[in-house]
């Protein structure tokens, strides 16, 4: 069975036309990409309603989804209820590393941390997901520099993380990634900020 797999039905219920994906497609092909309920059968996947991971993004863990409501119930933005049908583009995500992407709801570019890197040069990160173990983000290149207002590199553990939220509409610069030990004992759950919901995918980043 493949790492990652996911089947979307052209009916409620996982009946119709099924299609199976088991790795990114940034433009699901005309005639495969109608969704009235998924299946994941493993792994975890992003669904977006446009091309290039793009529109309305969706994060759904392994599971049945068998009508647009339940769909819908997965937005990874509360605030965004919007959904047209179709899966257009969809990735899963990795269950091993730091994945960044260049725009707000886990869209756009992404780019995928395994290991230490000393030169990630991501300029304008907007999200943050992180699964498996904690991992410090420096501003630099070579594990230097910090974030204001502290003027320290961010601890960060597994969980799903909207920098926008609490940065002001701007994007974060992240120079290098060093994966690190867990420094809180217990898990210490991240604050809740107004208009947030805290939970396993709705974290935020506190720059």
């Amino acid at each position: 069975m493949a790492t990652n797999s996911i089947s979307i039905y052209d009916e409620e219920g996982l009946r119709g036309t099924k299609h199976t994906f088991t790795d990114t497609v940034a433009d699901v092909p005309a005639g495969q990409n109608s969704c009235f309920s998924i299946k994941v059968t493993s792994g975890e996947w992003l669904v977006y309603s446009y091309n290039d991971f793009e529109g309305t993004s969706i994060r759904l863990p392994t599971g049945i989804y068998p009508d647009p409501g339940h769909i819908r119930s997965n937005h990874v933005n509360p605030a965004n209820t919007t959904w047209n049908d179709m899966v257009r583009s969809l990735r899963p995500v990795r269950q091993d590393a730091v994945t960044l992407y260049d725009k707000d709801d886990f869209c756009g570019a992404e780019q995928v941390v395994t290991c230490d890197d000393p030169d990630v040069e991501m300029d304008n990160c907007c999200s943050v997901v992180i699964r498996g173990g904690w991992w410090s983000l420096y501003p630099y290149g070579s594990y230097s520099g910090g974030y204001p207002p502290s003027n320290t590199e961010k601890t960060m553990g597994p969980g799903n993380y909207r920098v926008q939220l609490v940065a002001g509409g701007e994007t974060i610069t992240i120079g290098s990634i060093k994966k690190v030990e867990c420094p809180y004992d217990p898990f210490p759950l991240t604050p809740p900020f107004p208009g947030t919901t805290v939970g396993p995918f709705h974290h935020v980043l506190p720059l």
